[in-house]
């Protein structure tokens, strides 16, 4: 009885002792496991990191990309609509009144040039714009042959000028945009002149044959200089223009005006490569000519 109770104690200690074993094969099995997840998952994450880096360091900082930089309102030379610009400025005009415009109203004259320079306010809007001028243009010429288109040929008479006219002209200018600096002007200009300066006309006489008119003698008084045959009928007593006379005014009798108008048709090129800043060439013909000019504004 008692060795049966003795194997029946040791039995249960051997079956104690092997369930113990299997429950800890069991929990090594199950930690292995764990740990291969465990190292699996750890190395997927780090490649997943090491890509992300790569993308990273391959993809340019932004410190390396240069930034542009727009123009800033006050430098564009944009002009926005139903906005006014005011400009104010400087201009010159090159004047050429030729021959065969003299020639309309006498005979003879010559082609001259005349230069002109003065200030000029402009207010612009939507392509628009008209320029204010008061401005300066001398017009001088040496002895020159004139008579009335209807005079006998012995009326010549040898004038010169040293005239400066005063011009007070508007310019009304339209606007064809081909970039925001660039663009065609066409339009017309209006104004007139006070005239200023003198004018002198002297009779005159041929001292050769056939002789160019622009070539004749200064007469010194009626039928003078004696000793010439030709002044009994070129210096005659139809006026007083002997000794460079000095010809009078409109308002006092003579033929030298007191206003001279200023009307042209004109075009040109406008250049405004910032807002402050628009200069124009001209070009067109009028009552005084052909003209070119040359201006430069200030944008305020």
């Amino acid at each position: 009885m008692r060795r049966t109770a003795t194997l029946l104690t040791l039995s249960t200690a051997i079956a104690a002792i092997c369930a113990f074993s299997a429950r800890a094969h069991a929990r090594e099995a199950t930690d292995t496991d764990t740990d291969t997840k465990a190292d699996a998952s750890s190395e997927e994450t780090n490649d997943a990191n090491d890509e992300a880096k790569e993308k990273t360091s391959a993809a340019p900082k932004k410190a390396d990309v240069p930034e542009e930089h727009p123009p800033t309102a006050g430098d564009s030379p944009v002009e926005e609509a139903g906005k006014t610009y005011h400009f104010v400025g400087a201009r010159y005009r090159g004047i050429v009144l030729p021959t065969f415009m003299e020639s309309a109203f006498a005979s003879g004259g010559r082609t001259i040039y005349v230069n002109g320079v003065g200030p000029e306010f402009a207010i612009r809007r939507d392509g628009f714009e008209y320029n204010l001028s008061p401005w300066l243009a001398f017009y001088s010429m040496g002895d020159t042959a004139f008579k009335g288109k209807s005079d006998p040929d012995t009326a010549w008479e040898l004038i010169n000028a040293n005239l400066t006219l005063l011009y007070l002209t508007s310019d009304f200018l339209w606007s064809h945009s081909f970039t925001p600096e660039w663009s065609l002007n066409y339009g017309l200009g209006v104004g007139f002149a006070f005239v200023l300066g003198t004018l002198h006309r002297v009779q005159s006489y041929p001292t050769l044959p056939g002789q160019n008119p622009n070539q004749y003698s200064k007469c010194e008084g009626v039928g003078q200089p004696a000793a010439a045959p030709a002044t009994a009928s070129y210096c005659d007593n139809s006026n007083d223009h002997y000794n460079n006379h000095s010809e009078s005014s409109w308002a006092n009798g003579g033929s030298k005006p007191n206003i001279f108008p200023w009307f042209t048709l004109q075009t040109g090129v406008r250049f405004k490569p910032t807002r402050t800043f628009a200069a124009r060439l001209d070009v067109g013909f009028g009552t005084s000519g052909f003209f070119f000019g040359l201006a430069g504004d200030y944008g305020l």
